[in-house]
């Protein structure tokens, strides 16, 4: 039990000592950065490759934010629809650069957790995090989808898209299982391949499931706390929605850290990692 007491210990000191919540942080603010530019890129897409028109848009968003947001939504979308051309260029360059930067920053922590000293170029650095930022992007899409939007989405595949209606169907049913199941095959892959060192994806797997069991728990466990015995509606007012997203991407990226602070306690990681080489290498 002692035994146990002192490996807690150990194990909160080396969170502290490796600056996990300054990490967290560092991403948590780039990716709040790059949520408005990736909403108004998503929105303008929309226009190609749906049906909607801007009313419609207009009133299918109206029902899914808060009222006090309504008219920034309306005023959002309007000027999408009227400036669409340069406007996507921006929000396509704004968005991915924010998002990556936001990567570089869990990678960042990653390789602080790791011990790891970057080795990388700064170019092929920021090409991979770019690569990595599409990929999380999908995956969040994803699953934001599925789980929060995927009933209304199986009611308009009925309406629209008869035929495919019984595939999605299925896949809405196992829902929770599908988004566990990629939320834990995303995060084994993180944990192995965003620092800049070579390990097995076996050897990240723990963490990663603590990382997919602590988002999916914290996010039920924040869910109840805010519809429940949240007061910030009177301390931030119309920042209220804002507020609350940071609160949660932030105890969110200190889970991703924490979870590979647990690779390292179990897996002794420092002592098999094999530094990734720069594709030339000249000290200055």
């Amino acid at each position: 039990m002692i035994g146990l007491i002192q490996k807690g210990f150990q194990f909160s000191r080396r969170v502290s000592d490796d600056k996990v919540p300054v990490y967290a942080g560092q991403a948590t603010l780039f990716i709040i950065f790059s949520v408005f530019p990736f909403i108004m890129l998503l929105l303008t897409l929309i226009q190609y490759i749906s049906p909607l028109s801007q009313a419609d848009l207009v009133s299918m968003l109206n029902g899914l934010v808060p009222d006090y947001l309504n008219n920034l939504v309306n005023s959002i979308v309007d000027e999408l629809y009227t400036n669409n051309g340069t406007l996507i260029s921006i929000t396509i360059i704004t968005a991915l650069w924010s998002a990556s930067r936001g990567i570089l920053a869990i990678e960042q922590g990653l390789n602080n957790v790791f011990h790891v000293k970057e080795t990388r170029g700064y170019l092929k650095l920021r090409i991979t995090c770019f690569f990595y930022t599409i990929i999380f992007i999908v995956i969040v899409l994803f699953s934001l989808i599925i789980l929060v939007f995927g009933n209304k989405l199986q009611m308009f595949l009925e309406q629209v898209i008869p035929v495919i209606a019984h595939i999605s169907g299925y896949i809405i049913s196992i829902r929770t299982i599908l988004a566990v199941g990629i939320l834990t095959l995303f995060f084994t892959a993180m944990y192995a391949l965003f620092p800049g060192r070579k390990t097995s994806l076996k050897r990240q797997f723990p963490g990663a499931v603590f990382t997919t069991a602590g988002w999916l728990i914290f996010s039920f466990v924040f869910s109840i706390y805010i519809d429940n015995f949240s007061n910030f509606s009177y301390m931030y007012g119309s920042l209220t929605a804002i507020v609350l997203a940071m609160l949660w991407l932030y105890i969110c990226m200190q889970i991703v850290l924490i979870g590979a602070e647990i690779n390292v306690f179990l897996n002794d990681d420092e002592n098999d990692i094999t530094p990734i080489q720069p594709l030339a290498s000249k000290d200055k």
